[in-house]
């Protein structure tokens, strides 16, 4: 009897010990799998089924100045199709040719290419037809009343995404500056506040449907988005489109490779306009680049007003010190200095006529004379009283750096830089560096950082930006007033004679620089910085055009100073005053 057991015992053993084995190995993979690989498991349903998307918010809009949108989020929709939800086949094949017509008629191909292609996923039972992406809202609206369609995403299977396309209303004019701001770029106004226009994401879950598109599980956020704020630019767009018109016809006149204009109120920096038109292959102008911010040139005889002003503040000069040229070519080292106009010499010149007439060679004599000993002086006057030698510190992405030469940087420095710098070579600025200074002569003295967005909305919310001040005196007020007389005298009585208009008093500087000239074949930069009206100065202006047409013309007061008067006279035009002036002028 006891053998008859150990037998049987012998038989259940073999039997349960496999069984209790194989139980034992399930459930420690059981136990693996919810205790150590749970982890795993969650990740890869997580990356290969269902994944946690952001929901990007509303980016804020962009306005100008006079309440013109410049910059907007448009809704962009993904469409699909989920023919499985429609219970009923005859229900199904019924709506399959009215929906392929319209289809076809909202999306593209053909009836006969949608109708193959519905019939083939309900007969395949797949899920999730592709519609179409980026589908504008007018279309999306059309295409959700289709059969089938219109009964929503459980009855009818209608499965879509929202998402957001920026649009910029007023297309090439002001591009530039307003910008782009994605993942791999940022630049202008875009870039520059995209904290604040971009507000704070949330998140929806979505099904991934097949190796390039992901569904969403529920028609509404997990975790919905903060929008940003908007912004309201200082520019105004009738400002913007008279200076935009008037540099795009003088360009194609001139033939000229590239330019820019910058217009800026003179008591607050605010940006009112700001142009920057290159020429392509095609010959036609676009905002390639942002040449006022970003492109810093030798101006030439534009600057020449930083060097009177260093000899007015060192107390050097005045305005009716006299110099006597004895020769229309004046040898400074191994250059030989000329003014663009020939004299019956000897001739004895004032330092305010030398300005107005532009006289490179009474520039580089005045400079020399007083400091040749002592070429720090003046630099450190000119880069670091003045503050040219540093940026503006713009809040748009690209200002380049200043390049003043200095003594101390005794690799480069040559004893000839001092002349060359007194009438604009050897310096390098911007445009937009050179008119907030002259937007200082024009206001008394006060360097403002140029801006240009002036509010901040939010929520029915208005935050204002205030002016900044980078320099509060940038030189006595006296001999900015002698400066500011000389730089009218440049309009009434000097290069600029072209530019007195009898609607407007305006004050500037020409500048016609060579550029290129190592290379043999040079070319010429045409500049005009000044303001307007000259005893009530509203608004200073810079217009620079790079390379124009030799033959056609190339000097400052021709080419871009009829630019500036032009932009100015019509400006003016838009005050109720215009009138006035004009009959009181003649």
């Amino acid at each position: 009897m006891k053998s008859k057991i150990n037998i049987h015992f012998r038989i259940y053993l073999l039997i349960l010990f496999p069984a209790l084995l194989g139980a034992g190995l399930i459930f420690f993979q059981l136990f693996k799998l919810v205790t150590v690989q749970s982890a795993y498991y969650r990740q890869f349903a997580h990356q290969y089924s269902i994944k946690r998307f952001k929901v990007n918010p509303e980016r804020g809009k962009i306005f100008s100045a006079d309440g013109k949108l410049l910059a907007i989020n448009v809704p962009k929709y993904n469409v699909w199709f989920d023919p499985m939800v429609v219970k009923s086949d005859k229900d199904y094949y019924a709506h399959v040719p009215p929906l392929a017509r319209g289809l076809a008629k909202y999306v593209g191909k053909t009836p006969a290419y949608w109708e193959k292609k519905l019939k083939e996923r309900r007969k395949q039972r797949r899920r999730y037809l592709f519609i179409g992406e980026n589908i504008d809202f007018q279309t999306f609206n059309q295409i959700k009343k289709l059969p089938l369609f219109k009964r929503g995403r459980f009855k009818g299977g209608f499965v879509y995404e929202s998402i957001h396309a920026r649009e910029y209303p007023f297309g090439d004019i002001l591009r530039r500056t307003i910008g782009r701001s994605d993942e791999k770029i940022k630049y202008g106004i875009e870039g520059a506040y995209d904290k604040i226009l971009s507000g704070k994401p949330g998140w929806q879950l979505k099904h991934k449907i097949n190796s390039k598109y992901w569904k969403p599980v529920n028609d509404f956020n997990e975790v919905d988005p903060v929008d940003g704020k908007d912004l309201v630019l200082s520019v105004d767009m009738q400002f913007q489109d008279i200076a935009y018109q008037t540099l795009l016809k003088q360009l194609q006149k001139y033939n000229a490779d590239h330019g820019c204009v910058v217009i800026m109120e003179a008591q607050t920096g605010f940006i009112k306009a700001i142009v920057n038109l290159g020429q392509k292959t095609d010959g036609a102008y676009h905002e390639i680049r942002n040449y006022a911010v970003g492109e810093n040139y030798e101006p030439g005889s534009v600057f020449k007003p930083f060097t009177f002003l260093a000899l007015l503040e060192d107390n050097k000069v005045d305005t009716n010190t006299v110099f006597t040229i004895e020769n229309n070519v004046y040898q400074y080292y191994d250059l030989k200095i000329r003014d663009a106009h020939h004299y019956e010499t000897p001739l004895k010149m004032t330092v305010s006529e030398a300005l107005a007439k532009s006289s490179n060679i009474v520039t580089v004599m005045m400079t020399d004379k007083f400091y040749r000993q002592n070429p720090v002086a003046f630099v450190n006057r000119i880069s670091d009283g003045f503050g040219l030698g540093r940026k503006l510190g713009v809040d748009i992405k690209g200002e380049a750096q200043p390049v003043i030469p200095h003594p101390d940087d005794k690799e480069n420095w040559k004893v000839y830089k001092l002349g060359m710098m007194a009438y604009g070579y050897t310096v390098k600025l911007t445009p937009l560096q050179i008119l907030a200074y002259y937007n200082a002569f024009a206001n008394g003295g006060i360097v403002l950082k140029p801006q240009f967005v002036e509010k901040i909305l939010h929520n029915g919310k208005e935050t204002r930006i205030k002016p900044v001040v980078i320099n509060r005196q940038l030189a006595g007020k006296e001999n900015l007033n002698k400066l500011a007389f000389m730089l009218r005298k440049v309009v009434t009585e000097g290069t600029a004679t072209n530019l007195n208009s009898p609607y407007v008093a305006i004050a500037g500087k020409t500048g016609t620089t060579q550029t290129e000239y190592w290379t043999g074949n040079t070319q010429y930069i045409a500049s005009f910085a000044g303001w307007f009206p000259y005893e009530k100065p509203q608004y200073s202006m810079i217009v620079v055009i790079h390379k124009p047409d030799k033959n056609i013309g190339y000097y400052g007061n021709a080419v871009a100073g009829t630019v500036f008067r032009e932009i100015a006279e019509q400006i003016q035009g838009l005050t109720p005053d215009t009138i006035y002036v004009a009959l009181k002028n003649n």
